[in-house]
């Protein structure tokens, strides 16, 4: 489990195990893939039932006026997006490469075991230092994810799941684990 809470200088800290800042990355640069290929391509953000939920409709009852709106609003709307999951993805990248690889591992050889491993993983908890800007940016991009996955399980407005293929499952548990990080940031602010 994350959790967040607030530090001394006033920043937000989140701790997650090493599994979770890899899987929160590997979503969250997925978003971004998904965002930057949509572009300033108002016919492929109307196409795409993701992005129509990040980009609802300005205008329900007036299809020509909401076509018009999300002409002038979804490349910067989209954009701003994309910028705060670049933030999300810096800090995680930056809490990785921070993270001591073994636990005060100093025992005879253990040097030359973590180098023998081909792509060696961080065990100790990844600890994020999040200012204020930050924090705004992964409370965003938590929205989104989850904006994301919902449309993706096609769950409905009263919460049931519809998607009944493989993926569901999996899904369904990301889905869940996201709502809990966004939980932990807003309550750790909300102090």
């Amino acid at each position: 489990m994350s959790i967040f809470g607030l530090a001394a200088s006033g920043n937000l800290v989140g701790r997650f195990k090493p599994v979770e800042a890899d899987l929160m990355q590997l979503a969250v640069a997925q978003l971004v893939d998904m965002l930057e290929t949509a572009g300033d391509d108002v016919v492929v953000a109307s196409a795409d039932p993701v992005l129509r939920r990040m980009l609802p409709d300005a205008y329900p009852d007036d299809e020509e006026a909401t076509a018009e709106f999300r002409r002038f609003t979804a490349g910067d709307l989209l954009a701003a997006k994309v910028f705060n999951a670049r933030v999300v993805l810096a800090t995680l990248r930056a809490a990785l490469a921070d993270t001591p690889m073994t636990p005060a591992d100093n025992s005879p050889g253990a040097a030359a075991r973590r180098a023998r491993e081909p792509n060696p993983k961080p065990r100790e908890p990844v600890t994020l230092d999040l200012d204020p800007e930050a924090v705004q940016s992964w409370l965003r991009t938590l929205n989104d994810l989850r904006l994301t996955l919902a449309q993706r399980l096609l769950i409905s407005p009263d919460g049931a799941l519809h998607l009944e293929d493989d993926e569901a499952p999996f899904l369904n548990e990301l889905y869940a684990w996201v709502g809990m990080v966004q939980e932990s940031l807003i309550y750790s602010i909300d102090i």
